[in-house]
């Protein structure tokens, strides 16, 4: 069935849409807070060499003092000093080098790291990342009190692997996470919509049922009254009984034929090539004298010899439901336009009535079943709201789109067809 196909791949793409945005922000938060952890360690160690003239001492070890450091592991071990990987070079205030400390790090010689000393300082930034080839570097400018100036490199290179490791493997575990997900909803999406199948079939069954039902005592009736107008002639009161009958009789049809609907689908249809125009033509004919009778206008300009690939009964069933429901709501002496045009590409079927109360109404919901506007659906005109949405679900069945707009006081139904 389409409507539960629909359901479930609705119900599926939501339940997928919620867990990804859940998942995307648990784990790009982990990890932003693991990059601003081990970027606070790295400005931690850069700060504490700079306080201790460009050097590291063996005997008093950098502290933790950040907010986002880790449990301060560097005290247990007497090797930590020599981990770290750096160099210092120390300007004074005309600029000229005064001292260079290389004695720490094995990638640069003095020359490179007086050359990379001065990058540093011109991008105007007291700390910062760079690359040299695919290691990183950390750096640390420092104005001393006597106006000397001491830059601080150290390489990140580990840690920058990290951080990037980190992000691979949080997007690897997500995507596998949401993919997990999504094959496990898909199998237990069945049992989850089980109880709005069976309470959809049991409603459909029930409409069937019992539309089948009425049609017997309706028809009993019917024939009664028909009896009563041969016997004593037609009146008042016949006449009301009849219409009604007309009017029961044509609301157990449509409930009957929405009910189906959704047992049909577009693979399940022969489509062939339809005379679009011809059956325009015909449906407009047969409602030309109701809008007579009714002191309406109908007129119809249909391109002749236009034919799309769909179902004929469809097809016609479409027509007729638009061109019923325009002639029913006109206003009183107002005019129906129907037109069938073609481009290159597109098949258009306007169908337009006059409707001088239509401007605060909600459109959108026109297509609902059984929805009733109570300026434009007055009891006085038959209809349940249900014509529509049988329209809608047959425009859908043939692979079509169907919207309705308003403007200058006429209210316009489209519908569209791809050759």
């Amino acid at each position: 069935m389409n409507v539960i196909k629909k359901l479930r791949r609705k119900f599926i793409l939501i339940s997928t849409a919620t867990v990804t945005i859940i998942v995307i922000g648990a784990l790009s938060l982990v990890t932003s807070v693991a990059y601003i952890r081990i970027n606070a360690q790295i400005d931690s160690f850069l700060i504490y060499i700079s306080q201790n003239n460009g050097r590291i001492s063996e005997h008093k070890l950098p502290p933790n003092t950040t907010w986002f450091s880790e449990t301060d592991w560097t005290g247990d071990t007497p090797d930590f000093p020599y981990q770290l990987r750096y160099f210092s070079v120390l300007v004074d205030d005309q600029n000229y080098i005064k001292e260079i400390n290389i004695k720490n790090i094995a990638a640069f010689t003095e020359t490179e790291a007086i050359q990379y000393a001065q990058m540093a300082v011109q991008k105007d930034k007291s700390n910062g990342i760079f690359k040299k080839d695919r290691a990183s570097y950390a750096y640390q400018i420092t104005k001393l009190p006597n106006n000397d100036t001491l830059i601080v490199i150290m390489d990140c290179t580990r840690d920058m692997a990290i951080i990037q490791d980190f992000i691979q493997d949080s997007i690897e575990l997500g995507l596998v996470c949401i993919i997990l997900y999504i094959i496990i909803l898909a199998i237990l999406s069945k049992l989850a919509i089980k109880p709005f199948i069976r309470n959809m079939e049991n409603q459909k069954r029930f409409i069937t049922n019992a539309g089948h039902e009425l049609k017997t005592p309706i028809a009993i009736i019917s024939a009664n009254t028909e009896a009563i107008e041969l016997i004593n002639g037609k009146n008042q009161w016949t006449e009301n009984i009849l219409k009604q009958i007309q009017r029961l009789s044509k609301l157990i049809n449509e409930l009957i034929t929405l009910s189906k609907m959704s047992e049909y689908s577009t693979e399940n249809l022969c489509f062939t090539s339809t005379n679009f125009s011809e059956i325009t033509i015909e449906v407009a004919k047969s409602f030309q004298q109701m809008a007579t009778d009714q002191e309406k206008s109908l007129k119809y300009q249909v391109k002749p010899d236009v034919s799309i690939l769909s179902e004929y009964k469809y097809l016609y069933e479409l027509v007729n439901i638009l061109i019923d429901n325009a002639v029913k709501y006109c206003d009183d002496k107002g005019l129906v336009e129907v037109k069938l045009s073609q481009s290159k590409k597109t098949v258009t079927l306007s169908v337009t009535n006059d409707y001088i109360d239509g401007k605060n109404i909600d459109y959108s919901r026109f297509f609902e079943r059984f929805y009733r506007e109570d300026t434009s659906h007055s009891s006085e005109k038959a209809g349940y709201g249900i014509g529509l949405s049988i329209a809608e679900e047959l425009v859908k069945l043939l692979k079509g789109t169907i919207k309705v707009s308003y403007n200058k006081g006429k209210i316009t139904f489209i519908v569209k067809f791809t050759n």
